[in-house]
């Protein structure tokens, strides 16, 4: 299935969740606004947060004139009233009363947004991966720990109870000791082919710090497709598996891979400078966590787990979808099923679980913001910057085509100089890296 069938069918979900019963009183809303505002900035982020009924929409911020517009009615349709719109995020920080920002514009650009939003003391709610390099993502973390702000970091899907379950099952000793994970998504993303660029879209800021790039789009497709540019985003693994990797990470208390090597490539999307197929092999002091992507219609032998995460045991091995999880002995006995392993968004009923994921982490997030507690959030910074990290890493291995040995503490590459090099990239001028 490709994402924007999943997308699709994700705003239309969305509208279920927008009726006036489900506001609070104004009186007790956070104020937030909103940089980016695609169709995931959009239709999730923003009808998400109205649905939450925390929060009161009073700024939006996008270089796509057709996207700001577009978001504007969202909320005029949902409460009556039209938020201050901006072009120019910077502006929009300096909103009076403003409390808090969600950040949904693309990989490259949320160093510099979080990090301004730290320095105004702004609560923030941040789209995955939280970085682009290594570098910002320990700018990133030092800034939030001086301004002791509440951040939350979307993985929606720890909101299931898939994961608890999983670990809870581990930590059992049914399965046996767990002797390698492997996560996977094989989905078909479709080709990309460059176009002009709509004069809606200033798409000048829109690649900001990082080079200017070919506008790349999907063929029935006017917007630029970024997740497929490697100057702008790390492709699959770093904008869909990266939930499937922070799984791994939360069921068995993974911290940061000591080494990583990868191999991968292009073989049909061409045009893009992702790989469409991508194989990781993370060391996590001693476990081998494997990775795998193919993005041009590849099924398994079995297509109920071309996206979740295998958990390989001495006594039995775990698949983990999204909203369902099995068990299959190592003595071959009968397979033992907990809900539905299969990724079927468009199955009724089914995206509205999805919805209320969503609706799930802006609740804690509100939670947290009022109590002043970063423990109420599912996913904290720490964690993501971790889960960013180990995916950084593997695209930097592939990339190599080397081994890369990784210093946990200094997160610098102890074997490879080119690679150490990279894990800080050159900023186009006039930006400035935020890395010292």
């Amino acid at each position: 299935m490709e994402r924007r069938s999943f997308i699709k069918s994700s705003s239309l979900a969305a509208g279920a969740f927008i009726h006036p019963l489900a506001f609070h009183s104004k009186e007790n809303k956070i104020q937030l606004a909103i940089v980016g505002t695609g169709w995931w900035g959009t239709d999730l982020l923003l009808t998400d947060a109205l649905a939450s009924g925390h929060f009161e929409i009073v700024g939006l911020c996008d270089v796509n004139s057709q996207a700001l517009d577009k978001a504007a009615n969202v909320c005029i349709q949902a409460v009556g009233k039209k938020p201050q719109l901006f072009s120019d995020y910077k502006a929009m920080y300096e909103l009076t009363g403003l409390e808090a920002v969600a950040i949904a514009t693309p990989t490259h650009w949320h160093a510099l947004q979080f990090i301004d939003a730290c320095n105004k003391g702004l609560h923030v709610f941040l789209e995955k991966p939280i970085s682009y390099d290594i570098r910002e993502g320990q700018a990133m973390l030092a800034a939030h720990r001086t301004a002791r702000n509440i951040v939350c970091v979307d993985f929606p899907r720890l909101k299931a109870d898939t994961n608890n379950q999983v670990k809870d099952f581990i930590e059992s000793g049914e399965a046996g000791k767990i002797l390698q994970v492997q996560a996977n998504i094989h989905s078909r993303e479709g080709v990309l082919e460059e176009k002009e660029i709509p004069d809606f879209v200033d798409f000048d800021t829109f690649c900001g710090p990082a080079p200017y790039v070919k506008y790349l789009c999907n063929p029935n497709g006017t917007l630029c497709n970024w997740r497929g540019i490697f100057e702008l985003s790390r492709g699959i693994m770093a904008d869909w598996g990266i939930h499937y990797i922070h799984n791994a990470r939360q069921v068995l208390g993974l911290d940061l891979p000591t080494q990583v090597a990868a191999i991968g490539g292009n073989t049909k999307n061409i045009m893009a400078t992702n790989p469409d197929h991508l194989d990781v092999k993370f060391d996590f002091n001693g476990l081998p966590v494997c990775w795998t992507h193919k993005s041009w219609g590849y099924t398994s032998p079995n297509p109920d787990h071309n996206i979740g995460v295998y958990y390989f045991g001495e006594k039995a091995t775990i698949f983990a979808g999204d909203l369902g999880w099995e068990v299959y002995p190592t003595g071959g006995t009968e397979v033992i099923k907990h809900g539905d392993v299969r990724f079927t968004p468009n199955k009724p009923g089914v995206m509205e679980i999805y919805q209320g994921m969503m609706v799930g982490l802006f609740n804690d997030f509100a939670k947290a913001v009022q109590q002043d507690d970063n423990g109420l959030v599912s996913t904290n910074f720490e964690e993501a910057f971790k889960t960013t990290s180990s995916i950084i890493y593997g695209d930097m291995a592939y990339r190599a085509g080397s081994l890369l040995q990784i210093d946990t503490d200094s997160m610098d590459i102890k074997n490879h100089q080119a690679a150490h090099q990279r894990l800080k990239r050159a900023y186009r001028a006039p930006y400035k890296h935020p890395y010292a």
